[in-house]
């Protein structure tokens, strides 16, 4: 308390208005203090007031107020104290007093002033200690012990800078706390173990200790020191430090653990140029100790040709600090040179200091000797090339030509940078420029090889014919890297070939010449040979006509005479019924072998077509052959007309009974099977149904193979066959797209294969027509266009009895003026064969344009040539001549029935 009034009083020199106040009123104090000791002593000291006056001034005015002090001290004495004697022995002991209290003063004002330089110089050094700690970021505490039982059991906090404060937890000071009081837990006891020992051993210490501060983990970096019995302890937060050196250790053994792992050599040096740290591969490579290559201990690995040059630009790029790179040649573990390629660059940490370099290094000896090949080979291709006789050149992606070979600047004569982008089509004949440009524009944007012809012109003028070849050199994502051709001089086989291209149109036509010459006498031949088979065509046709009409005419004959016996009637009719249904199917006969027979195609199981036709063909048989029918399970389905499918079927079984008459088998066997190209004659490749008809008779010779399809051709006898049985079937299956095989031998038996195309659908379904009458038809209104008279008259009747109401017409145009009238039909029936200049298919269409709700039925006997190419499309329904009156019955009421839904 005593040292810190002295410091405020001390200070005060530093305030003269405040010392030199203080300095006369402390001596004014002492002549008071002398003044009351004379009223109570008789004969008081006359100094000893005024000593602490001098010393109280020294100490707050300095040297001067202490001797100005000594003055008015000495002066009041002597004014108001000392007796003005006659005595010389008084006088002199009164002066003597008077001069050694002088003297005395002056001794206290000395030793004074030294106490308050001292006094002064102690609260500077307190001012800045305690600036210093108020400003300090380190924590600053002084602790003493706390005894018990004689024994340290706790440490308070005597003193603490504003830095220990605000660390301390929870924020409150330290300052008369103690350790258990502010920590808790194993913290405060390693705290006051740590500061027990540094008290009992004496001398400082630097530890990093870990505390739990406000449930956080943080470190501090503190150092305690023995202050006469307590401690002084200064210590930091270093957490953040650790934290970031935690990190830096964790990222530098991540980039070395990288680096190692990396297939290159990687290096880093430090500011001076000298090496810190190899990787696993560089230490691999060169097969030395990390020790041996640090500093400069690498260079010893160096090529002795490449040390100086390396040193040279390590200098250069370390003193600007740029990126490096550099080849150079070091020595590899077994004693070989090799070529590295080194790359190099600074580092900086994140203040923009300078740490060195780090560096990169890839072996590439392999690469130079490639290179140095691929030199080698450049003069070889060069030499080559220049050799060659071809014009070569190259081009860029583009198209733009960018090289041309010395042959073509010798050809054109003219220099190559005349020739490059697109000056190369100068070269090219006008006439042939065009077609080059768009053939070559087309090859650069598919990226497709070229190959033209065309002229060029030679450097004296002449035009000279070349082949020009190109194609594409290719990155490998596909990219065209670029183009390479060649033009090669073309014109001696250019003339040599127009001149063989005149040979060869010379005797073209002369040859041509020639052809015609054979195909009119082929023409006479086949006209002869059509003659030949119309003749027997006729003859045929006649004798089973005949045979036909003989029994119509003959039986009508009859009825006429005696029309009363009604059984007769029925019988004769019957007769003439049958032999009318004979007659048409002779004329579907024909029809088919002239491939003129409209067929009405349906997607049909074989399988089950051929069982619903085992009757009949059994009954075709009769009981003394023996007939199997074997038919494979799921044949599939094709598309052909049941009914004449169901006629081919039968020729081949009634050719196949009389072969085998008097006795023998007949095998009717289907099956699925696949088809090459060219297997079986006429049939296309792919899957087809088979049905073959075999027989055990006496076979077939190959002649009569040969000549098996022709129409009328027939081994029987007169009158028992026309010969158009396999004719028909051949002109059938060529409608259906389908073909037959026949396999026979003398004395082995026939088999006959039908080959139809199989198809992956579901096979038709007739449905089942309920019997009705025909009271459905009372009043219906039919147009009837027919040319032939006894047609329109039965078939007018037949309507008339269904009970429709029949208007007719004779032909086409007749039939349009009758429909412009306006007047109402239900149904118009035609014939498609008609005189007037309009068949019936034109009258539907024009009908169906002008009355589209008017339902159409066409009949016809036969459509000849008309339809054949399928130029007109029938879309209507069609009834085949002749027809029954149920099947007109069918068609009428199926016409009227799609109308109404």
């Amino acid at each position: 308390m005593m040292g810190r009034w002295a410091q405020r009083f001390a200070v005060a020199i530093e305030r003269p208005l405040v010392g030199y106040p203080a300095a006369l009123a402390a001596v004014a104090a002492a002549v008071l203090v002398r003044a009351v000791a004379g009223l109570v002593m008789t004969s008081p000291p006359n100094f000893m007031a005024f000593f602490p006056a001098v010393l109280f001034a020294t100490l707050v005015a300095g040297l001067r107020a202490g001797l100005l002090a000594t003055a008015l001290s000495a002066g009041a004495v002597w004014l108001l104290w000392i007796p003005k004697t006659t005595l010389e022995e008084t006088w002199r002991s009164q002066h003597v007093q008077l001069l050694l209290f002088v003297v005395t003063a002056g001794l206290t004002v000395l030793i004074a002033k030294a106490i308050h330089v001292a006094i002064l110089r102690g609260a500077a050094a307190e001012e800045r200690f305690r600036v210093f700690q108020e400003q300090a970021l380190d924590g600053f505490v002084i602790m003493e012990p706390v005894r018990e039982a004689g024994q340290v059991a706790d440490f308070r906090w005597t003193y603490a800078n504003p830095a220990a404060n605000r660390m301390a937890p929870g924020g409150q000071g330290l300052t008369g706390r103690r350790v258990s009081e502010v920590f808790t837990g194993q913290t405060a006891s390693d705290m006051i173990e740590r500061l027990r020992l540094a008290l009992d051993n004496g001398v400082p210490d630097a530890l990093d200790v870990r505390r739990v501060i406000d449930g956080q983990e943080r470190w501090m970096r503190s150092s305690a020191m023995r202050l006469d019995d307590g401690l002084a302890v200064n210590f930091h937060d270093i957490t953040d430090q650790r934290r970031a050196e935690e990190e830096a250790r964790r990222s530098r053994d991540e980039f070395e653990h990288i680096a190692n792992a990396a297939p290159v050599m990687i290096w880093m040096s430090g500011v001076n140029m000298g090496a810190i740290w190899f990787n696993a591969s560089w230490l691999a490579f060169t097969g030395r100790r990390m020790e041996e290559e640090l500093a400069r201990g690498w260079l010893e690995e160096v090529h002795p040709e490449d040390r100086e040059r390396v040193l040279a630009t390590y200098d250069e790029h370390f003193a600007a600090r740029s990126r490096a790179r550099l080849e150079y040649r070091i020595l590899r573990h077994d004693g070989v040179y090799r070529w590295i390629d080194e790359a190099a660059a600074p580092r900086f940490d994140r203040d923009g200091k300078f740490l060195g370099y780090i560096g990169s290094c890839s072996d590439i000896t392999d690469r130079k000797a490639a290179e140095t090949q691929l030199r080698g080979g450049e003069a070889r291709v060069r030499a080559l090339v220049d050799s060659l006789p071809q014009l070569l050149w190259s081009a860029r992606p583009d198209g733009d030509f960018d090289y041309l070979s010395p042959q073509w600047v010798t050809f054109t004569g003219v220099q190559a940078a005349a020739h490059t982008g697109e000056g190369w089509l100068d070269a090219v004949h006008p006439d042939d420029r065009d077609d080059l440009r768009a053939a070559w524009s087309q090859a650069i944007q598919g990226g497709l090889p070229f190959d033209l012809e065309h002229r060029l012109r030679r450097h004296d003028g002449v035009w000279r014919w070349f082949t020009t070849r190109a194609s594409a050199v290719r990155e490998e994502d596909g990219s065209i890297r670029r183009w390479f051709g060649s033009s090669s001089d073309i014109t001696e086989i250019v003339e040599a070939r127009r001149h063989l291209e005149e040979r060869v149109a010379e005797r073209t036509r002369e040859l041509e010449a020639s052809l015609e010459e054979r195909a009119r006498a082929e023409a006479a031949l086949a006209q002869a040979q059509r003659l030949e088979t119309v003749g027997r065509l006729t003859g045929g046709v006649a004798h089973d006509f005949n045979n036909l009409l003989t029994v119509v005419i003959g039986g009508l004959d009859m009825i006429l005479k005696n029309p009363a016996d009604t059984a007769r009637v029925k019988r004769l009719s019957e007769a003439a019924l049958a032999a009318g249904r004979r007659g048409e199917r002779l004329t579907r006969q024909l029809l088919a072998f002239s491939r003129r027979q409209e067929l009405k195609l349906e997607v049909m199981d074989v399988g089950a077509l051929i069982e619903q036709v085992e009757p009949l063909v059994r009954r075709a048989v009769g009981e003394a052959i023996e007939l199997t029918v074997d038919c494979e399970a799921g044949v599939g389905a094709t598309r052909l007309d049941p009914a004449q499918f169901e006629a081919a079927l039968l020729n081949l079984v009634v050719n196949a009974a009389d072969a085998v008459e008097g006795g023998g088998r007949i095998n009717i066997h289907t099956r699925r099977v696949t088809l090459a190209d060219g297997e079986v004659s006429g049939a296309s490749a792919g899957e087809h149904v088979a049905v073959s008809v075999s027989d055990t008779g006496a076979g077939m010779s190959p002649e009569v193979m040969q000549r098996a399809f022709e129409p009328f051709f027939t081994t029987k006898e007169v009158g028992k066959g026309t010969g158009l049985g396999l004719a028909q079937v051949y002109g059938f299956m060529s409608q259906c797209g389908g073909a037959v095989a026949i396999d026979s031998r003398p004395g082995e038996g026939t088999t006959v294969t039908l080959y139809v195309p199989a198809i992956d659908a579901v096979p038709s379904v007739d449905p089942v027509r309920p019997v009705t009458d025909d009271s459905w038809a009372a009043g219906t209104a039919i147009l009837l266009v027919e040319d032939d008279a006894a047609v329109r008259a039965v078939t007018e009747s037949l309507l008339q009895e269904m009970g429709c109401e029949v208007t007719t017409e004779i032909d086409g145009p007749s039939a349009m003026a009758r429909l412009q009238t306006g007047q109402a039909f239900d149904l118009l029936i035609s014939d498609i064969v008609m005189p007037g200049g309009m068949n019936g298919v034109e009258l539907a269409s024009w009908t169906h344009a002008h009355r589209p709700d008017l339902p159409i039925v066409l009949t016809t006997g036969y459509a000849g040539d008309q339809f054949a190419n399928g130029a007109t499309e029938i879309t209507w329904p069609v009834v085949r001549k002749p027809f029954r009156a149920e099947q007109l019955s069918a068609a009428v009421r199926d016409a009227l029935a799609r109308v109404s839904t």
